[in-house]
């Protein structure tokens, strides 16, 4: 099988099994968000606050290097195992520690029990680093697929029995362990491989050339991605941080589920043809173009349905999040195919940029941060999407010139996407306005009604602005198909 097929094949793999870890998790968050307070996910988004700082720091960058290195040995393999198990032990029990002072910091005793236990999963995660390299630089996705989505169910299925049984905050806390333990255990399960007891520092040094970048830049990025939760969180409380973490969920829900979905792919697939530089430019564009043909209508249609979807997915009590979340609409917009350009910085082993960048990037975010906690969550919200507006350009510029891609070229290939999802995003507006006016029209069925008539709206005006996106996705859904029997050579 060819690259091409395989990188298809692999995309398509993760999709679907990421469309089903999604209904679950949907499923469950909007079960978890009627059976529990705002102020236990408020919670939740405190130690997260803490434990996604050291998250940045758990391989090291070695699970990257694993995958974009073109020769790897057992000797890289079980290096990186250990090294990977002295790291996790080593930051569960650093976190540990400062789980006093998490809870003082917030002024909120509980939680200290609630940061040591959720410390446990970076020993229990670090079990499973090398596997998950070994399964992704090899392209299967649909091991991968199977273990995310038994992770997501089991341990949301074992969340929402706690939390019908009282548990509280606590229902949320246990998800995120057993997720853990149920992911390495399956890993172990699906994947041949084992570790050796045998180390070398040589080959650990090999990785870390690109690993330590990937990690300096992972720890400034944490800052980006999490400022905005410690400041709500220290400034105005668990109940505003709890509204605005449910808001930012579901700007992260087009970059997790589509984007990183699509990213699992390409990272190793153009870091097999890396130095073949037009191969990696009409791959990468290709691959964002189709990402912003799902997550474009996406989010407009979000930032359109979004009272009747919070009001009927989550319930009235979440209704201060309908700001924030048609904010985050339009910095996922952006977001859905900016943030792509993580796959050029490490395909071309350049993580060495990608960290100075983002050294940048995140000094003006915070900036913006500070300055719109003036104005509650909601003006943390405008502050996070116009300083994204800002640093547009020169995000793209800086990893486009190492394929030679211009700024231009990228921005233009979105056009008749864009006018689709424009279109469509208008239309829906006016069918809300005449259903929010109709007595008839419940939330649900408003709700219904208009993402029935998005889906269609925009699947015409593509079709009328551009039928050539529409053929390159059904050629590529040939290659999805399962080859016919007939086609399998005979055993001799």
């Amino acid at each position: 099988m060819n690259l091409e097929k395989k990188t298809v094949k692999g995309v398509g793999w993760s999709g679907a099994s990421q469309f089903l870890r999604v209904l679950f998790q949907f499923t469950i968050t909007a079960i978890l968000a009627h059976l529990l307070r705002p102020a236990d996910f408020g919670l939740i988004a405190m130690v997260l606050v803490f434990t996604n700082l050291v998250t940045s720091f758990s391989d090291f960058g070695l699970t990257a290097a694993v995958v974009q290195r073109k020769e790897i040995t057992d000797e890289h393999l079980s290096s990186s195992f250990w090294t990977n198990i002295l790291a996790g032990l080593v930051l569960a029990l650093a976190l540990s520690a400062l789980a006093p002072a998490v809870a003082y910091f917030y002024k909120e005793s509980s939680l200290t029990l609630i940061t040591i236990t959720i410390a446990s999963t970076f020993l229990v995660s670090s079990f499973g680093i090398v596997q998950t390299a070994l399964l992704t630089k090899e392209l299967r996705f649909k091991t991968l697929g199977i273990v995310d989505v038994s992770s997501v169910a089991i341990s949301g299925t074992v969340a929402v029995v706690l939390a019908f049984a009282g548990f509280g905050v606590w229902s949320l806390v246990l998800q995120l362990v057993i997720s853990s333990v149920t992911t390495v255990v399956l890993l172990w399960v699906l994947s041949s491989w084992r570790p050796k007891f045998l180390f070398r520092w040589q080959r650990i040094k090999e990785l870390l050339g690109f690993g330590l970048n990937l990690t300096g830049f992972q720890f400034v990025n944490y800052f980006s991605r999490n400022l905005d939760n410690l400041l709500i969180g220290k400034v105005l409380g668990a109940v505003p941080l709890g509204f605005y973490n449910l808001a930012y969920r579901l700007l992260l829900f087009p970059l997790n589920n589509i984007s990183a979905v699509v990213g699992r792919v390409m990272f190793p697939s153009l870091s097999v043809v890396q130095d073949d530089k037009d191969k990696v430019r009409l791959v990468y564009l290709r691959a964002t173009r189709y990402i912003a043909a799902i997550s474009f209508p996406m989010l407009m249609g979000l930032l359109v349905v979004a009272p009747q979807f919070i009001r009927v997915i989550f319930g009235p009590q979440w209704g201060r999040s309908i700001f924030l979340v048609q904010v985050f609409a339009i910095v996922g917009i952006e977001q859905s195919v900016g943030g792509s350009v993580g796959w050029i910085f490490q395909s071309q082993g350049r993580t060495d940029i990608m960290f100075r960048w983002s050294i940048f990037a995140t000094t003006i975010t915070a900036m913006a941060f500070v300055i719109g906690l003036r104005w509650n969550a909601e003006g943390v919200a405008v502050a996070y999407a116009t300083s994204s507006l800002l640093i547009l350009y020169p995000a793209l510029a800086i990893p486009f010139k190492l394929i030679n891609l211009k700024v231009s070229r990228f921005i233009r290939q979105f056009d008749t996407i864009f006018l689709a999802s424009a279109g469509m995003a208008l239309l829906t507006a006016g069918l809300r306005v005449y259903l929010e006016n109709a007595k008839w029209a419940s939330d649900l069925l408003a709700l219904i009604l208009l993402v029935a008539a998005g889906i269609i709206s925009f699947a015409v005006l593509l079709f009328i602005f551009d039928r050539q996106l529409i053929k390159e996705v059904r050629q590529l859904l040939r290659h999805l198909k399962p080859r016919p029997l007939t086609d399998v050579p005979e055993s001799s």
